[in-house]
């Protein structure tokens, strides 16, 4: 039995280092990408891509770990000759991946992706643009690769495995199995594995690195929909002609919101901060104090229905999906527009902040790959400030010390979020106002948030400062009320600080996905980037664009002046009513064509 767990053992070794010898010629084959990058951050690929390499090796494993099992019950079982073939086939996946990785990104800066293997099917035009000669020298290195990898994993495999004379040894693999599912996995924590694990530098180049490119093609195609087709309902250039003049980029402003062009802006995410919930006095002092004494766009309504696409309509200006998250597909993350991005090329230092696992949802990856330089998770706060089962609580996330204003040193602007997690199922807090623990917990998130504000108000960088305060999605009231329900959706977008010209309320029908265009006119800066978002503050706005859509899990709400209509995807007949409603669902139908294919083309 001992000379069998030594293989599985040795095997999962060689896969590991079989991958970070990858990752090392990864780097000197595209080292014109890593100019400007410090020696350290290229030598911490190497750690910081293990968990995933060790969950592909997890992946790979499966097969000789059955094998292995049936051998406990078989005289002297021909091991190698029976994993042979199985040898080919990883040797021939490991480095056709790789070098395809390796030359995809030498030519465009990006990891391979399912979206680039859609050259796959028509080689001759992929080949087209390669000269003969560096087809010849790729298909040698294949070659040579495959036979390489080959002889490793075969080096490894044992000839003959010994009889086991006791079959109770067999057992063993119930443990080994359970390793095998926690490898495969990538841990024990919320998140599974999804290609966020291998972020950790504000360098894009070192996150590319250390991104296995067997796991992130694997991920991209259990991750790929056909998302031009998935609402192609109507004739694509009446859709166009109906829907895209809702969304033209309008730069204008018909009022000056902000004292100065550039300030400081600091984003508090409110987990699920629903205007029912939050805007009343009992609950919400805090923010109804700070709206009052600031700018508060009432009419607001949340995008969808969950964190990791709430943060996609406000980070990046794109429109809800009803059938899917982009934040979970990495493939199509690093091009769509970010607002941190965007404003680090006006100048701004950017940052994220996050009580609990930021690797959730592939939502490290995100980020990073829209622009924030500096992304802090809950391993940034000791194991004693972790009192919940999501991470560490408001309290110890919105101090100011968080975000360290008092010793910023720097010259540089600063655009910095903070995600809040203590309003979030199971409602457990610290604070007890209330005998409705859902209550509770969103009295101590608006409690955390005023102490924050209001310990902003005594530094020296208050007077340039711009506090955004915007619910990722809205909140039930109670058990009985869904996630579908219109009402729902209705948000509070919250703008204080002193960057603030003076007070205002504006009750213009609008969404998340449009803060960024908005924000972005206010300070002057191009939007253009960011097709799916409408400047609110523009004086066309109320013209043409009073209507929101929320997107729930497999439908969506379009609310407008006449209310709010239904639509469920899965259902044959789209909707139910009179005849009345049949328009507003055509025109629902023709925007998801639009999004959708937006997407799609991203």
């Amino acid at each position: 039995m001992k000379d069998r767990l030594l293989f599985l053992f040795r095997l999962y070794i060689t896969l590991l280092l079989l991958f970070a010898t990858q990752k090392v010629v990864f780097m000197i084959f595209n080292s014109g990408y890593a100019a400007g990058v410090p020696l350290g951050s290229c030598l911490a690929v190497l750690w910081h891509g293990v968990r995933l390499d060790s969950v592909t090796a997890s992946y790979i494993l499966v097969v000789p770990v059955i094998i292995v099992f049936i051998s406990c019950f078989c005289d002297k079982f021909p091991l190698r000759r029976v994993l042979l073939p199985f040898w080919w086939i990883v040797a021939s996946l490991m480095s056709i991946v790789f070098i395809a990785d390796t030359i995809v990104y030498f030519f465009w800066g990006a990891k391979m992706d399912t979206n680039d293997l859609i050259y796959a099917a028509k080689p001759k035009d992929m080949l087209a643009s390669l000269r003969w000669w560096s087809i010849i020298v790729a298909f040698l290195i294949v070659a040579v690769l495959v036979w390489h990898y080959w002889r490793r994993m075969r080096h490894t495999t044992p000839t003959m495995l010994a009889t086991v004379r006791n079959h109770w040894w067999s057992l063993l693999f119930l443990p080994i199995a359970g390793l095998l599912f926690v490898g495969m996995r990538g841990g024990v924590s919320e998140s599974t594995a999804n290609p966020s694990y291998a972020y950790f530098s504000k360098y894009a180049f070192c996150n590319h690195a250390a991104l296995n490119p067997l796991f992130n093609i694997l991920h991209s195609v259990a991750k790929t929909e056909d998302l031009e087709r998935e609402f192609a309902l109507y004739d694509e250039n009446k859709v166009e002609q109906i829907i895209g003049p809702y969304f033209e980029n309008d730069p204008s402003v018909s009022d000056t919101l902000l004292r100065m062009q550039r300030p400081d802006i600091l984003m508090i995410v409110w987990e699920s901060g629903g205007w029912d919930m939050v805007m009343n006095d009992t609950v919400g002092p805090n923010i109804i104090r700070l709206a009052e004494e600031g700018i508060c766009f009432s009419d607001c309504y949340a995008n969808n229905f969950r964190t990791d696409r709430g943060l996609v309509s406000l980070l990046s200006g794109w429109m809800g999906l009803p059938t899917t998250s982009l934040m979970k597909m990495s493939d199509r993350c690093r091009r769509l527009p970010g607002l941190a991005q965007t404003l680090q090329y006006e100048g701004y230092s950017t940052s994220f902040v996050y009580g609990g696992d930021v690797d959730f949802t592939n939502m490290r990856g995100y980020l990073h790959e829209t622009g924030f330089e500096n992304v802090c998770g809950f391993e940034a706060f000791p194991s004693s400030k972790k009192k919940s089962s999501w991470g560490a609580p408001d309290a110890y996330t919105l101090l100011p010390s968080v975000i360290d204003y008092k010793n910023d040193k720097t010259s540089k602007k600063r655009f910095d979020v903070i995600l809040t997690l203590s309003s979030h199922e199971p409602w457990s807090v610290e604070m007890h106002r209330f005998n409705d623990d859902r209550k509770n917990s969103f009295a101590y998130t608006d409690s955390c948030i005023g102490v924050l504000v209001d310990s902003l108000r005594l530094m020296p960088m208050w007077d340039s400062l711009l506090v955004i305060i915007v619910p990722d999605h809205g909140v039930p009231l109670s058990n009985t009320q869904s996630t579908s329900d219109w009402t729902v959706s209705h948000v509070p977008i919250v703008w204080t600080g002193g960057a603030i010209k003076c007070h205002k309320t504006i009750d213009k029908t609008m969404m998340q996905s449009d803060l960024a265009a908005t924000l972005l006119a206010q300070m002057g800066i191009d939007a253009s980037d960011f097709i799916m978002s409408r400047n609110a503050t523009s004086p066309t706005f109320a013209e043409k664009s009073r209507w929101a859509l929320h997107c729930f899990k497999n439908g969506c709400n379009l609310i407008d002046s006449t209310g709010a209509v239904r639509y469920e995807c899965n259902r044959e007949k789209k909707y139910s009513g009179e005849d009345a409603f049949s328009d507003r669902i055509t025109f629902v139908e023709m925007l998801l064509q639009y999004v959708y294919q937006r997407t799609a083309r991203i």
